[in-house]
């Protein structure tokens, strides 16, 4: 009897390891269904990529709204403060050394180290009496022939 359970088990055990090594080929559904996930998976590379790239495009746009405005506040006060020093030197020489504004500091504020003027290639000046040079070189990056300096002055 022992015998006959053993002959029984060790069948058995043939029986599903011959079924189990020998897999029949894919059904119609199976091949349906790996057809569907490899079209998924470009699908979703695709769009990583092109998500990347809105990404990329929008990091830009939210810089741009920080430099832009913050360089033409720095130009318009580098204006200010040197018709200020205009003011005190006439003042100083026709009213016994008086001023009105005194010594002025130069603001400067700094993205990832560096001026968002130097950032936009635009030089910053305090040049007595003060002229528009630096706010025409400001305006002129909004010329479409500049855009592209524009966006590779902001990735380097």
């Amino acid at each position: 009897m022992k015998r006959a359970l053993v002959l029984c088990a060790a069948v058995a055990v043939a029986v599903y390891a011959a079924s189990a090594w020998s897999a029949s080929p894919p059904s119609a559904l199976e091949k349906s269904l790996q057809k569907d996930v490899a079209t998924l998976k470009k699908q979703v590379k695709t769009l990583q990529t092109t998500q990347k790239a809105q990404t990329t495009a929008i990091q830009e746009l939210a810089l741009l709204a920080v430099v832009l405005p913050g360089c033409s506040t720095e130009l318009t006060v580098d204006a200010l403060q040197s018709t200020w020093q205009v003011i005190d030197q006439i003042s100083a020489a026709t009213q016994s050394g008086k001023t009105y504004f005194g010594p002025q500091t130069t603001p400067v504020v700094n993205l990832a180290g560096k001026d968002l003027c130097d950032i936009l290639g635009i030089t910053r000046s305090q040049v007595v009496p003060p002229t528009a040079a630096q706010i025409q070189a400001f305006l002129a990056g909004f010329n479409a022939t500049n855009a592209y300096r524009v966006k590779f002055a902001l990735h380097h």
